[in-house]
């Protein structure tokens, strides 16, 4: 399988060397952390490599999303509008927010209808926008759909979703993609975690410190051959992530 670069080199050095198609990486952090900005980060990048963004948001208004991303210098509206990103937006769904914009994907849905309804979408994304790039999939955030479908629930619809991706692999042929789940740990139980580092190829762990503004990151699982544990200094500097 090929092996994708984040655009990050010292990440990818951490990693074992790159990412694989049709991996996720969960990027876990804390409520002060700023740790969830590498996935942003590797969004970003993955789109000036041709990639095609797909934020799949379940926590805020596209307007709310759009301000905390500028603290990463990721312009979501702009990228949208220039055809390199669009959003599945869980969060309007459930609340019933309509927009006019075209790269925002909602519905009416509820807890039952949640699965078929986020295919559905997700299709039409791939049909109308995505066509032949490849997806690089932003879930912001898990804990997100822990709150709406609740845990258990949501680990039957993950499971069921994982199911429906091995399907795809094997009957079509198109790129794969990549998928960075953001998730706070504040916001969920240790067993929900559990369950994502079991679905998850790449872990990547953030801890804020209670001065400064350097975080302790730690790499704490690839697949690739070359990776071994390691711990890092972790900051967020203007428009780029400092791994130390």
């Amino acid at each position: 399988m090929e092996l994708l670069k984040t655009g990050i080199e010292k990440l990818d050095e951490a990693i074992g060397g790159g990412l694989l198609e049709d991996s996720n990486m969960l990027i876990i952090y804390d409520t002060y952390s700023v740790g969830w900005s590498l996935g942003v980060k590797i969004l970003q990048n993955r789109i000036k490599q041709g990639d095609f963004g797909v934020i799949v948001n379940s926590v805020l208004p596209v307007s709310s999303l759009s301000m905390e991303f500028k603290i990463a210098s990721f312009e979501l509206e702009k990228i949208a509008k220039e055809g390199n990103l669009g959003i599945i937006d869980i969060f309007a769904s459930f609340n019933r927010i309509q927009y006019d914009d075209p790269f925002i994907y909602y519905t009416d849905m509820d807890t039952s209808t949640f699965l078929p309804k986020f295919a559905t979408m997700y299709r039409k994304m791939l049909g109308e926008m995505i066509r032949d790039k490849r997806p690089i999939g932003l879930t912001v955030t898990m804990d997100g759909f822990a709150f709406l479908l609740g845990e258990e629930q949501y680990i039957k619809i993950l499971q069921r979703n994982l199911a429906i991706k091995e399907t795809a692999r094997i009957k079509e042929s198109r790129k794969r993609p990549l998928n960075i789940l953001l998730l706070n740990r504040d916001r969920v139980s240790k067993r929900y975690i559990s369950w994502l580092a079991l679905y998850s190829q790449y872990i990547v762990e953030f801890y804020s410190l209670e001065e400064g503004n350097e975080e302790k990151m730690v790499v704490r699982k690839s697949p690739l051959p070359e990776f071994e544990p390691k711990t890092y200094k972790f900051r967020l500097k203007k428009d780029e992530v400092l791994i130390l």
